[in-house]
């Protein structure tokens, strides 16, 4: 997936905004248990935690409400979409301002990425030699990685032309086998908790 300059800047300042809350986070609870117990606390594990969190599968965590926003819209649409049209649709669905714009393309362009490259749920597709690219779901690729009727017909009215095909052995199985089943709108917002994102129904 291709990003922009800016889109690739603005996917950095949320991040390291999101490091700085966490650190923030993590240092006041570290405060308050200190103040609670009257110990000083044990030095972090961070590694060893991680060396432990690769030996066993992670039980399922809430599903991502940017996620189950943008496969809702897909459904909606029924055709392919551009990132920009997945962030006009927040924007205008969640009602956000002109200031919310860079956090909401962040939380798309997250989930989409996860959606993809984790969960293959989602691929990207587009023209050769043009850089423009849309989201379709996976179901609506055959086994030659090429987009089934009507959303070849949809795409190719879009797009003016067949999209490159898709190497359908470099899609991921879904973690979950039940992520396929329809997600609820009322589980915690993925990335951006603004407003918890509420009526993902469009």
């Amino acid at each position: 997936m291709d990003f922009s300059q800016k889109e690739l800047q603005d996917m950095k300042r949320f991040y390291e905004q999101e490091r700085g809350r966490l650190i923030g986070q993590l240092s006041h609870v570290e405060e308050m248990l200190v103040k609670l117990t009257g110990q000083p606390l044990a030095p972090r594990r961070v590694a060893a935690s991680s060396a432990l969190a690769t030996t066993k599968q992670r039980k399922r965590g809430p599903k991502s409400v940017w996620g189950n926003f943008i496969v809702k819209r897909l459904r909606a649409r029924n055709r392919p979409m551009t990132y920009k049209e997945l962030i006009d649709d927040a924007m205008a669905i969640h009602r956000l301002g002109p200031d919310r714009e860079a956090s909401a393309r962040a939380s798309i362009l997250n989930s989409a990425f996860r959606l993809r490259t984790v969960h293959g749920r989602v691929e990207t597709i587009g023209r050769a030699g043009k850089k423009e690219k849309f989201l379709v779901l996976t179901k609506w690729l055959d086994q030659d990685g090429m987009l089934t009727s009507p959303f070849d017909e949809e795409f190719r009215k879009i797009a003016g032309g067949r999209h490159v095909a898709v190497d359908m052995a470099a899609i991921p199985t879904p973690r979950y086998d039940e992520y396929d089943v329809e997600m609820d709108g009322d589980q915690e917002v993925d990335t951006v908790n603004e407003e918890q994102a509420e009526n993902i129904d469009a």
